[in-house]
């Protein structure tokens, strides 16, 4: 096809001699049209082509699954002794911008001096050391030890204590997926150890020495209307996790 518009193109018209100059002008002209329909023809081909790879790409990102949607809580959540008496959830941010378990176990092992190193049970990591929304056990879950996280030992004995990686008091809120598997996480955890929605508690809301923990801009509200929606849509019943 290509051919036969060149050559059409580019046959020589009858002519006088006196006509050099139209001449010119109309070869001019002609090859300027091929070279549009050329220009177009590429377009109609490539247009197609381009959007079959933009939505392929589009596909392949929307199936890909992240390690926080791979995680299976019943075997993350195993421990290697009996449970405790857990009545409490409390919940922390690190007040770092980046971090993730294996940092704070060294940084409360080294500095604070703690025995049995990181003080929360479980991290959710923000994509700095851990993947975004990532849950990290820790030493004192898996062996069911009491908590460090807060300055009350006896809410420490027994309450599960979770930190987010982020500063929610001087930066942004936690990420979606963090906040998306905190509530996954605490719908198990409260669920299996029957604890209710009044015991699932901020850091500031525990009785001892003042902190603004997970800070001001934790979207706890929120938390806690996802957590009643899962629970009023699993058993029918809004008060009960």
């Amino acid at each position: 096809m290509y051919r036969k518009i060149v050559s059409l193109f580019l046959r020589n018209p009858k002519r006088n001699s006196g006509d050099e100059t139209d001449y010119t002008c109309e070869r001019i002209v002609r090859c300027l049209s091929l070279s549009m329909i050329v220009v177009a023809s590429g377009l109609c081909i490539s247009i197609p082509f381009f959007s079959c790879i933009k939505i392929e790409g589009m596909k392949r990102f929307a199936g890909f699954d992240s390690p926080r949607y791979m995680q299976n809580l019943g075997q993350l959540c195993r421990t290697d002794a009996g449970a405790r008496p857990w009545e409490y959830i409390v919940i922390h941010h690190s007040a770092t911008v980046k971090g993730n378990a294996a940092r704070f176990d060294h940084y409360h092992r080294k500095n604070r001096k703690w025995e049995y190193g990181l003080a929360y049970h479980f991290v959710i990591g923000n994509g700095s050391f851990s993947e975004d929304g990532e849950i990290e056990v820790g030493e004192r879950w898996k062996k069911q030890i009491h908590g460090a996280h807060t300055a009350n030992m006896a809410c420490n004995r027994v309450a599960i204590g979770i930190c987010l990686v982020g500063d929610f008091e001087n930066g942004g809120p936690p990420t979606e997926n963090q906040l998306e598997s905190l509530v996954s996480l605490i719908q198990y955890l409260s669920r299996k150890y029957k604890i209710a929605s009044s015991n699932i508690l901020q850091h500031k809301q525990v009785h001892q020495k003042c902190t603004a923990c997970p800070g001001k801009n934790f979207p706890f509200a929120e938390l806690k209307t996802r957590l009643l929606q899962i629970a009023s849509k699993g058993s029918g019943h809004v008060q009960e996790l």
